[in-house]
């Protein structure tokens, strides 16, 4: 008789944790128009930091945003957002709020204009293309269209704006290149939240080690992950949200 194992365990788990903790602080995070804040962000010694200003790029559903606007009610804050369908429904909500403001484009090396390639799920959308290990966990997504979007590098989109600075990133595949993006303003931040992958998922993408060799070499300490997303086939880490703060 053969066995073969064709799912991790270990997802089913990560599920149930996120359910215990939603349980434990929807009362004080609730849903907000159709998102549910990022739980497993909540700790502790991440709450203590009380950044001056918050940047949240890569808004999508405000999810992110949601929560930082509720732990850090003192600090400003910056959402950043390439479709702007998504980036116009975030901007109705905190219209009355001037601590938070809302920009619509996409984040990278250079400005000028690029492609954002929209998928079904709009989760997944990126300025890069999907490759062929994009659709083996997400068989039911794809790209539905491309739409151009205005590109801005993070340090103008930073004028005017204080530290000490929490970063957050997910943009799908182009991370790195937020980060070069920076330039100098990167010594203004002290922690930075960063989706990092360990599967090629998209075109072009920078994975878990060449974002861990630019944030180290520029003062930054790993602190480990705050969430991983495993295959559902395989079981092996396709992405985890890592956490660096500067030494």
């Amino acid at each position: 008789m053969s066995f073969r194992l064709t799912s991790d365990p270990s997802e089913r788990i990560r599920k149930i944790e996120k359910i215990l903790l939603m349980l434990r602080f929807v009362w004080r995070f609730p849903r907000v128009k159709g998102a549910w804040p990022k739980y497993e962000y909540i700790k502790p010694w991440l709450a203590d930091l009380a950044p001056v200003t918050v940047v949240d790029i890569g808004v999508n559903h405000g999810q992110f945003l949601h929560l930082a606007s509720r732990l850090w009610p003192g600090s400003d804050i910056l959402g950043i957002e390439p479709n702007a369908a998504l980036a116009e429904k975030a901007n109705r909500y905190y219209a009355g709020n001037p601590r938070v403001r809302i920009e619509s484009c996409a984040v990278g090396a250079e400005n000028g204009t690029i492609d954002l390639f929209v998928t079904a799920n709009d989760q997944n959308s990126s300025i890069h293309q999907p490759t062929e290990a994009f659709h083996d966990d997400r068989t039911a997504d794809g790209v539905v269209r491309t739409e151009p979007v205005p590109l801005r590098r993070l340090d103008g989109l930073l004028d005017g704006i204080e530290g000490p600075m929490l970063v957050k990133i997910d943009v799908q595949g182009a991370e790195l290149e937020v980060l070069q993006g920076a330039g100098e303003r990167l010594d203004d931040v002290s922690a930075i939240i960063i989706e990092s992958p360990f599967e090629v998922s998209y075109d072009g993408a920078a994975g878990f080690d060449e974002i861990y060799r630019f944030l180290t070499a520029r003062g930054f300490a790993y602190e480990g992950a705050l969430g991983q997303l495993n295959s559902k086939h395989t079981g092996r880490v396709r992405q985890e949200d890592s956490i660096y703060v500067r030494r």
